[in-house]
């Protein structure tokens, strides 16, 4: 390495095995690499891990570096990067790409966090991350820059028309339990049972299970897509989902995200901080239904007659999205995709915002603000209890006790958790397909948030009537018994249309 260069960018292959990471990775480089072309500083950009020679040669230059730039934190850009500033004692501010971190109390930093200056600068795709990271680093230096991804998409060119007729829903990621897709199932069964008018639209799911289950509570989750199908299959939906299993990315794009079809993602994923898929169909024109949640705030500015936000709910038990509200918003999705068409110069301008040209320029803008001293990066009072937590947990990616934990709650209030669900007099409720009852204990078998068990006294007066999903049977519960159950996000309201 030159002492001549100026910006050194580490970027890594270890993350690969995240679906979407295989293409911001790259457009962040190519972000990188434009900038090296067009201005005077030289940028190199190196992935680690690097062979033992290029690595000395690179400490033996630590002194010239007038930038360090991490595009992904894992293990090998860690270790290199604590080389550079605690060994070389190199002086160069760092900017680091946070992909999820922050909403995982910055575990993948490890010693890094400890060295962190306020020279420093964070950069994360969405407005929800820059807060989340705020709770952790209040005096952090944070800039949110989306992800260029829109040059590596296959976008459609003809001219697009409303699509008339029987609508098709399609999701497309990782099958996971907190990309919530049981509620998905369950907010179809609404519309199937309750909405007498409703069009019958069909689903299409596209990924493979990742069984991550939720690491920063510690649960675990398995067979997750064996459960969706018996879910579906129990609501008497089998014939309107289709499981098509993980597809190549192309055909993805050629197949689904330029055809016509309203993307839906219920998604409730803690480091939900851009929505690649979500981009995807948005730049093609089509609809997209999805939560109010992380990344997804960012698109309403440009896609705002594409994209129908489903709001997320604060409960006892986090965060929680109304299926009943999730089956309105499919219907208003539906009906926008048959009847709306984007025009040309409205597109254009939104797949701008998203390609690495604006995104260079916008990172250029970055580097030209004025640097801060390199006084130490305070922790927060929260980041600080997370790390007693992870040492109490063993080191482990686990520092929730679980979702009703308060601190988890500081950071599904920075990814867009809002009003508290409440109980109504008078309203009809509908109990979650996942709670059973028998001999006078309901019980809860929630695939995202765990297990629980409710007694009751059956013999009380007045209980009140919930309807069990999908028998549509009665069952008598206490009022108090219905009122928590409301509050933690298992039975809901449901108005017949």
């Amino acid at each position: 390495m030159s002492s001549e260069d100026d910006i050194l960018v580490l970027t890594t292959r270890e993350k690969d095995w995240w679906w979407s990471l295989q293409e911001i990775t790259p457009a962040i480089e190519n972000v990188w690499t434009a900038i090296g072309r067009s201005r005077q500083e030289t940028v190199r950009i190196l992935c680690v891990p690097l062979p033992s020679a290029i690595e000395q040669d690179l400490l033996a230059s630590a002194p010239w570096l007038k930038r360090i730039v991490i595009t992904s934190v894992t293990p090998g850009t860690v270790r290199t990067a604590l080389l550079l500033r605690t060994r070389m004692k190199a002086a160069a501010p760092m900017t680091i790409y946070v992909q999820g971190d922050a909403t995982e109390g910055f575990h993948a930093f490890g010693e890094l966090a400890n060295v962190l200056t306020e020279k420093d600068v964070f950069v994360t795709a969405c407005h929800a991350e820059a807060v989340a990271t705020r709770r952790s680093f209040p005096n952090a230096q944070v800039c949110v820059i989306p992800f260029p991804l829109v040059d590596q998409f296959k976008v459609a060119c003809e001219k697009r028309h409303a699509r008339p007729g029987p609508a098709r829903l399609a999701y497309i990621g990782r099958v996971s339990a907190q990309k919530n897709l049981h509620t998905l199932l369950f907010a179809l069964w609404i519309l199937r049972t309750f909405y007498d008018d409703a069009p019958r639209v069909g689903l299409d799911v596209y990924g493979g299970e990742d069984n991550l289950g939720s690491p920063n509570m510690g649960l675990e989750s398995a067979d997750y897509g064996t459960y969706l199908r018996g879910l579906a299959e129990s609501l008497g939906m089998a014939d309107t989902v289709t499981w098509h299993g993980v597809k190549p990315r192309d055909w993805l794009f050629y197949d689904v995200h330029q055809e016509p079809h309203v993307l839906v993602s219920p998604t409730l994923h803690s480091d939900e901080n851009f929505g690649s898929s979500v981009l995807a169909s948005l730049v093609n024109g089509n609809q997209v239904v999805t939560t109010a949640w992380g990344g997804h705030f960012g698109f309403q500015e440009w896609f705002s007659r594409q994209l129908t936000l489903v709001p997320v709910h604060r409960s006892t038990m986090g965060p929680v999205v109304h299926p009943a509200l999730l089956a309105d918003a499919i219907l208003e999705g539906v009906g926008r995709a048959a009847s709306v068409v984007v025009e040309d110069a409205a597109l254009d301008a939104a797949r701008a915002e998203f390609s690495e040209k604006t995104v260079a320029a916008h990172t250029v803008e970055m580097l030209r603000r004025p640097g801060r001293d390199p006084v130490p990066l305070r922790k927060s009072p929260t980041q600080q209890l997370i790390d007693e937590r992870r040492d109490l947990f063993g080191g482990t990616r686990k520092i929730y006790a679980d979702y009703q934990d308060p601190v988890a709650q500081i950071f599904f209030e920075a990814y867009g958790m809002k009003e508290p669900l409440t109980f109504e007099e008078g309203s009809s409720y509908v109990l979650v397909p996942w709670a059973s009852c028998s001999d006078d204990v309901l019980h809860i078998d929630d695939p995202h948030r765990g297990r629980r068990s409710i007694s009751f006294d059956a013999t009380i007066s007045d209980p009140l009537k919930v309807t069990m999903c999908p028998s549509m049977e009665t069952c008598r519960l206490p009022e108090h018994v219905v009122q928590s159950l409301v509050a933690e996000g298992h039975a809901f309201s449901v108005r017949k249309e």
